[in-house]
């Protein structure tokens, strides 16, 4: 069985929490291109709006930094209401400990580990 990407794992869990969600990322000439340069998932409930950004734990601090780059796009996001956060998803055994297993183990499973907003 194939294992799911963080989006997919960022997208289960909106779905989860009572929001719809859809892919805002979008792919040209085999590169992908991010939503206002730094979204790849819109989320939307009433009365709230998010913009996500969805990688692996480890590459978190990475994207927040990317995003405070486009600091013009994240405060006109943020200046029209939206929620900007960005999903860090990682491998965990059953006590919340980080996966030293590998990728393939059946042990842990995939966890959101750190949901950070800007």
């Amino acid at each position: 069985m194939r294992e799911l990407s963080p989006t997919q794992l960022s997208l289960r869990w909106f779905r989860a929490n009572g929001w719809l969600v859809d892919v805002s990322e979008r792919a040209a000439g085999g590169v992908k291109h991010d939503l206002f340069g730094m979204l790849d998932l819109v989320a939307v409930r009433p009365g709230q709006t998010a913009g996500v950004q969805v990688t692996t734990h480890d590459h978190v601090s990475n994207r927040v930094s990317k995003m405070l780059a486009l600091s013009s796009n994240l405060e006109t996001l943020k200046a029209a209401g939206w929620i900007i956060v960005v999903h860090g998803w990682r491998k965990s055994t059953k006590d919340g400990k980080a996966c030293t297993h590998g990728r393939s183990c059946l042990a842990c499973n995939w966890t959101l580990h750190r949901n950070e907003q800007l």
